[in-house]
């Protein structure tokens, strides 16, 4: 092992001589220290002693650096901390815990001290108390620097691992998998079956978007997943849309309270499926149930579930032109008589028929709810009372509730 140039950064002080003849008694014995320290990590860690996550050699190469590097930077105010730092990076790619890891720098602390009562006790006996702060003031040091890196290098790690997910999700969702070639692999790192009980999600994000939305994702996938639920999601630009994998049929009415209770928009779900294989086809289903949702309300639709709404949104241009058609009178109205009459329409659909719960919802008269629909059938050449002729108001009235913004003028245009 290389040996810097252990006074670099030690500031000249009386006090500070019994630390430079310190670290010219340790570094000598670095090698064998570093020998003794692995010994002791094995022993009493769990995780070193049967060597699974990180070999006997690497161990030991490990105690030498940070045993060197602890040692020339005895007194230092400013700490190189590249080794620990290095070191926290290396055990939390090869999977050894953090306790594990804050652990064995513990018990090099205290191992560091043990030599330097055994090794220099009487060179330092003076400068004793100066030398235990130094000691311990970078072993502590080390110790949060090891756990930062580690940390840090964990939270990298997820990052990544959620992007190649969503990468993966994209490309599933999308049919753009090669045929049969690829799609275990896929279910593999999404952590799936290939085969089981599944169903899409397709919801509108959080208007914060960023650190916020992410936060929301991993909050519903807990959600979620306390249930018994497994799911992962990925961000698009007008939706977040999850993959469920469900244990029973039984299972998605539960995940869908789950999505109501954190919903804050629009939310579809597409039928249930049980192969990723069908996956495009439900992402398609999710979305039109997304769309079925009239705009800024917060509910979940399953497809299917209104198929009139359905027809609308899966054939955009012939509804809007149904729109046209049939309401195009009633639109060009001024605003308040337009919106009376449209509200009046929704009410007397929503009622079945009946004139007079629709003046209750709306309290007025039921004369008053009669000559609204008069007024309708007189500006649209359709009665909202004769069977064809509510059918063509009811759809064209879907279609511009989904498909249109309120309007605030003439609509006509």
């Amino acid at each position: 092992m290389t040996v810097t140039p252990p006074y670099g950064g030690v500031r000249d002080s009386g006090t500070d001589d019994g630390l430079r003849r310190l670290v010219d008694v340790l570094l000598p014995g670095i090698d064998r220290f570093a020998d003794l320290l692995t010994d002791r990590i094995t022993q009493e860690e769990d995780a070193y002693r049967n060597h699974g996550h990180v070999k006997h050699d690497q161990l030991r190469a490990s105690c030498a650096d940070n045993l060197h590097s602890m040692v020339t930077q005895l007194g230092r105010d400013a700490l190189d901390l590249r080794v620990p730092h290095d070191t926290g990076r290396f055990k939390a790619e090869h999977g050894v815990p953090l306790s594990a890891v804050t652990h064995a720098y513990r018990l090099a602390g205290r191992f560091l001290w043990e030599c330097v009562l055994t090794e220099a006790g009487d060179t330092v006996a003076r400068e004793m108390p100066h030398v235990a702060t130094a000691v311990w003031s970078v072993s502590d040091t080390f110790t949060d620097a090891v756990a930062v890196a580690y940390r840090d290098t964990m939270s990298e790690r997820a990052h990544r691992d959620r992007q190649v997910k969503s990468l993966l999700l994209a490309a599933l969702l999308d049919g753009r998998l090669d045929e049969g070639t690829h799609l275990w692999e896929c279910a593999d790192a999404l952590r799936l079956p290939q085969h089981g009980v599944f169903a899409v999600v397709s919801a509108e994000p959080a208007a914060t978007g960023g650190p916020a939305d992410e936060d929301a994702l991993r909050d519903m996938e807990g959600a979620l997943r306390a249930h018994g639920v497994l799911s992962v999601w990925r961000r698009e630009d007008d939706a977040r849309v999850g993959l469920l994998s469900l244990r029973s049929s039984g299972s998605l009415a539960q995940a869908v309270e789950v999505l109501r209770g954190r919903s804050i928009g629009r939310v579809g779900v597409s039928a249930l499926f049980h192969d990723l294989e069908q996956a495009p086809g439900a992402f398609r289903q999710a979305r039109l149930a997304s769309a079925c949702v009239e705009p800024d309300a917060r509910e979940v639709a399953s497809y299917g579930d209104s198929p009139v709404r359905l027809m609308v949104v899966s054939a955009p241009d012939s509804a809007q032109h149904a729109v046209r058609r049939v309401l195009r009178p009633v639109l060009e109205l001024p605003q308040h008589e337009r919106e009376l009459l449209l509200e009046t329409l929704c009410q007397w659909f929503a009622s079945g028929g009946s004139a007079t719960e629709t003046a209750a919802r709306m309290y007025c008269h039921r004369n008053t709810v009669t000559y609204r629909l008069r007024r309708v059938q007189e500006l649209t050449g359709r009665s909202p009372t004769d069977p064809v002729g509510a059918s063509e108001i009811h759809l064209a009235l879907e279609a511009h509730r989904l498909l249109t913004d309120r309007p605030t003028g003439p609509a006509g245009s």
